[in-house]
């Protein structure tokens, strides 16, 4: 079995099938393909080819690169469908599963527009939800109906880090004849493999470090082959279409992909051991913090580490966030994450402003949290310059 980085390097590379092959790919730009005759184009046709919205070569090695990335280890075998953004992913995951009458269970400290998604959204199908807390499983088991078809959480939530206990919520879904879903964004399959632990299908925004460096507006959704087929058919008739570009780009991320992430993660774990012994600091949230509460699960579910995400809260609340924003060099403030540079992110103004105030404080989020995506700069570089901006 290969190792991880050596997958991200070489899954879904071109074939050396025809001569002088590109060691790069190809961008495929055109939107159809022409046929010579009749039966040619029905061929075609017959096997969803040639059309820009059915996918394009680019589309294809993304998706062969990250179900290999996603099987890695694994005894079964994985298939993957390339969307146009992580939003398209959760529609394309729960769209194509359920049917009016149909019920979801959801993690409250979910994305913030998954949430609103849920909730204001698919009712106008038929479709209801539970949101609960995903870390109580006496809650989760009764928020479950007969109805109920998927259970939905994240691993490393956004933005408070918290790690789900995979394995007890798949054995909750399955018994109930549910599928479990994991939105693997924030750890990416370089850290975690949710099949690994009982997850049915996993879930990607390429957006953030899958990418890795701000430049693509992607999704992928992984499962197995069975079910991925219907889930490619209604991504291929609902239209959320990635483009090959964006495909060409994100398969270029992904080569560096496992290198990128252990660095993200060591630098995460490092500041924030820093902010947590900074007098400024009121509250750190990074599982692998040893006071974390979800610290020996994190170390079971992902040993590579937590990947570059954490998040914190000032002892001055958000007056003090603002100075400290006001005096950092080398940190931006943006609404996304996953850059090769470290950025800052306020959910409350951001991925959470959807929600209600009492919504935001149930899910953990007040209006001085700070969501920080650690980039690859020296670490010292990066804990100088916070201390700066916090002195």
């Amino acid at each position: 079995m290969p190792h991880t980085d050596t997958v991200a390097v070489h899954a879904g590379e071109p074939t050396l099938d025809r001569k002088d092959a590109p060691i790069t790919p190809d961008i495929t730009v055109g939107s159809a393909s022409g046929y010579p005759d009749l039966e040619t184009l029905d061929a075609a046709m017959a096997e969803h080819r040639g059309y820009g919205r059915w996918g394009t070569d680019n589309h294809r090695q993304l998706e062969a690169a990250v179900a290999g990335l996603e099987a890695n280890g694994l005894e079964t075998r994985l298939d993957a469908v390339a969307v146009g953004s992580g939003m398209a992913a959760i529609a394309v995951a729960l769209m194509s599963e359920m049917n009016a009458g149909d019920h979801v269970v959801a993690a409250h400290d979910c994305y913030g527009t998954t949430v609103t998604f849920l909730r204001n959204d698919l009712p106008r199908f038929g479709i209801t939800s539970a949101i609960v807390n995903f870390q109580d499983m006496d809650a989760v088991r009764r928020a479950v109906t007969p109805q109920t078809r998927v259970l939905l959480c994240e691993m490393c939530t956004n933005p408070l880090i918290r790690v789900p206990d995979l394995e007890a919520l798949a054995a909750i879904a399955h018994e109930a004849g549910a599928l479990l879903v994991v939105d693997n964004t924030v750890p990416t399959p370089a850290l975690s493999q949710p099949n690994r632990w009982g997850a049915d299908v996993v879930i990607y925004s390429a957006t953030k470090n899958l990418s890795g460096h701000a430049d693509v507006i992607g999704g992928l959704v992984v499962g197995t082959p069975s079910w991925i087929e219907g889930a490619r058919a209604f991504a291929h008739t609902f239209g959320p279409t990635l483009g090959p570009f964006d495909a060409w780009l994100t398969l270029r991320g992904i080569r560096t992909l496992a290198v990128r992430m252990a660095r993200h993660t060591s630098n995460a774990l490092q500041l924030a051991r820093f902010l947590e012994g900074h007098a400024a600091v009121r509250q750190v949230n990074y599982p692998e913090l040893e006071g974390s509460p979800y610290c020996a699960r994190a170390r079971k579910l992902l040993p590579g580490g937590a990947g570059a995400l954490l998040s914190f809260e000032l002892a001055g609340g958000k007056a003090a966030l603002e100075s400290m924003l006001s005096r950092l060099q080398l940190v931006r403030l943006m609404p996304s994450l996953g850059h090769v540079a470290t950025t800052l992110s306020h959910p409350a103004s951001t991925s959470h402003r959807g929600l209600d105030p009492a919504e935001r404080t149930g899910a953990g989020i007040s209006d001085g949290l700070v969501r920080c995506s650690t980039g690859l700069e020296n670490i010292d570089d990066l804990i100088a310059d916070f201390d700066r901006a916090l002195t």
